[in-house]
């Protein structure tokens, strides 16, 4: 059975080179799913046009060698679609106004995809829904062990909208606390508040803490009236 299937896919008929692509585009859709049940801007349809573009660029690649009288470079059209495929990435990389870093995720998600889809349309599937699988995985469930990891660590940093006669109070909150500021810096974000302040800081807990507790006991202090992690 396994080498029947391996055959199949290592011809180039209609129906192999069909079951390629459409193999590519739901695969590419399933990974986009995650991405969409997040509000992300790249989702199912993105990621399924990933694919499957990678996987047709592929199996041309191939066609021109089949039908080249020469020898063909069959590397040369896969190679251009990774560095393509990094633009698309690079775009869906955003830095807020707060300086978080997102999309980091996607576009390795998009790049990963696009590699999917290239050994699908080699006809190398084993390899492509084993890459599909460990996607998957990586995408759907090491989610819940990194963020328990980010959200345990020794250090934090938070935005706070805190009232100006309240910073002296959250100094010597954090210094009870046992806490060390590693940095502190005066944002100039409109704030919710008139005439609150802006606050980025970055603490050293000295040990691994739950950072929502973290967060929780700060926003005790009288005088904070906002505070969100910077991840």
């Amino acid at each position: 059975m396994f080498y029947e299937i391996n055959a199949f896919f290592n011809e180039m008929t209609f129906a192999s080179v069909a079951v390629r692509l459409i193999l590519a585009t739901l695969l590419g859709s399933f990974v986009g799913m995650e991405r969409a049940h997040k509000r992300y801007a790249a989702g199912i349809r993105t990621f399924a046009l990933v694919c499957l573009g990678s996987a047709l660029a592929t199996v041309m690649g191939l066609y021109f060698a089949q039908i080249s009288p020469g020898e063909a470079d069959i590397g040369r059209v896969p190679a251009q679609i990774l560095c393509g495929i990094g633009f698309l990435g690079a775009g869906t990389i955003i830095v807020t106004d707060r300086k978080q870093i997102k999309g980091l995720t996607t576009a390795a998600g998009l790049w990963v995809t696009a590699t999917m889809g290239m050994a699908i349309g080699a006809g190398f599937v084993f390899a492509g829904v084993a890459c599909f699988l460990l996607i998957f995985f990586t995408t759907y469930y090491m989610y819940y062990m990194a963020r328990y990891v980010e959200n345990h660590t020794r250090t934090i940093e938070v935005y706070i909208e805190i009232e100006r006669k309240g910073v002296e109070p959250f100094l010597n909150f954090i210094k009870d606390c046992g806490y060390i500021i590693n940095s502190i810096e005066r944002r100039k974000d409109e704030t919710i508040l008139e005439g609150d302040i802006a606050l980025r800081v970055e603490l050293d807990m000295l040990k691994r803490k739950n950072h929502p507790e973290v967060m929780d006991e700060i926003l005790r202090v009288e005088e904070v009236h906002y505070i969100e992690e910077i991840i």
